[in-house]
């Protein structure tokens, strides 16, 4: 399930998304265009060319068989082109958990002479049902709801930068695990950052959503105060956090972080994605494995 994992406060982690890029020369994407014009045409699911700005004018999408597949694009739209200008822009956007270290992939890695980090999508894995998570969307506007009915729903909340998908990873992959898992995605876009400096990567401990697990124990205080209890059995069955206003929301919060807090941390998060990124580029990690200690 996954490619490389961390696990800390009983929350797994691992890179469930990596967009990464570099710069090569027309002749060298000759050379990849022609592997898969040839020996691997097969996995070429679709190919084409695109003049919107925004995009690459060469699309491929590569897929090594069902669930597995990945896409890159060259030369995007912006780049100005003259004869002065000797390399484009490749970019290769994958999921490590799925691919792991295809040779296809690997492959492509052998291009540029340095590779950037683009963005990244940390994958939290928790073994409880979405149905008994409450989040508070703190100062984000934008939270989009997608209900298919009981626990087969998908939470967004925000856009861009450390925007969050929390789903039910069970039912989304079709697992035959015992109890529930729910995915909490928290896409983290960089400025370039350069593979080479890995060492220097830290993930944040603030870009992670506020979340409680809905199974709060009563004490006889709570009793004293009937709104507040009305707002817990109210949440318990549904109500959405986030409608409560400010003074409510800082005494419900209260009341949870004691047991019912999910605690993110960014150290595990910073240890897999280093890890997932030796492996590709520094052979399959072993040197990084000797050196470190997951703490």
């Amino acid at each position: 399930m996954y490619f490389e994992s961390r696990e800390m406060f009983n929350v797994t982690y691992s890179i469930d998304m990596l967009r990464l890029k570099t710069y090569i020369s027309f002749q060298d994407f000759s050379e990849i265009q022609f592997r898969f014009d040839t020996c691997w045409e097969p996995f070429v699911k679709a190919k084409y060319t695109s003049a919107r700005l925004e995009s690459f004018f060469y699309n491929y999408n590569i897929e090594i068989e069902e669930g597995q597949s990945f896409w890159f694009g060259f030369m995007h739209n912006t780049e100005r082109r003259a004869e002065d200008i000797t390399e484009y822009n490749l970019t290769i956007e994958f999921n490590p958990n799925k691919l792991k270290d295809n040779k296809i992939l690997m492959y492509m890695f052998k291009f540029g002479r340095e590779w950037l980090i683009k963005s990244c999508d940390i994958a939290c894995d928790i073994p409880v049902s979405i149905l008994d998570i409450v989040y508070d969307k703190g100062r984000k506007k934008s939270v989009k709801l997608v209900s298919n009915g009981f626990d087969d729903k998908t939470i967004y909340i925000g856009k861009g930068d450390k925007r969050v998908k929390i789903y039910n990873k069970k039912k989304e992959s079709h697992l035959d695990i015992a109890g529930d898992l729910t995915r909490i995605e928290v896409t983290k876009e960089f400025d370039d950052f350069p593979v080479s400096k890995i060492k220097l990567f830290n993930i944040a401990d603030d870009i992670f959503p506020c979340l409680y697990i809905n199974k709060y124990i009563y004490s006889l205080s709570d009793y004293e105060d009937k709104t507040l209890l009305a707002i817990i059995y109210a949440l318990e069955s549904g109500f959405d956090f986030n409608m409560l206003t400010r003074r409510y929301k800082e005494k419900i919060s209260k009341l949870y972080e004691g047991g019912q807090q999910i605690r993110f941390r960014g150290s595990p998060a910073t240890d897999v994605f280093r890890q997932v990124i030796f492996h590709y580029f520094i052979g399959g990690g072993k040197e990084y494995r000797s050196r470190q200690r997951f703490i």
